[in-house]
């Protein structure tokens, strides 16, 4: 993570104890929380291109009653 202030999917994932593929299904079906798809073409090969705010993140923890495990 380069951004303190945001997380990747596998980021994410660890912090509720769920697998990438469970965080990529809620945003096909539009339930998880607010995300950001960046433009691959202007990021370093490897870096995720799908971020979580932290701020986004903590809102729908608390609207969601979601403890997080990290």
């Amino acid at each position: 993570m380069t951004d303190p202030t945001s997380l990747s999917t596998n980021e994410l994932a660890a912090r509720w104890g769920l697998k990438p593929a469970a965080l990529r299904h809620h945003r096909s079906k539009g339930t998880g929380p607010v995300y950001q798809r960046l433009d691959r073409a202007y990021l370093p090969l490897g870096s995720p291109y799908v971020i979580y705010q932290l701020q986004d993140i903590l809102a729908f923890e608390a609207a969601h009653n979601i403890t997080p495990l990290n």
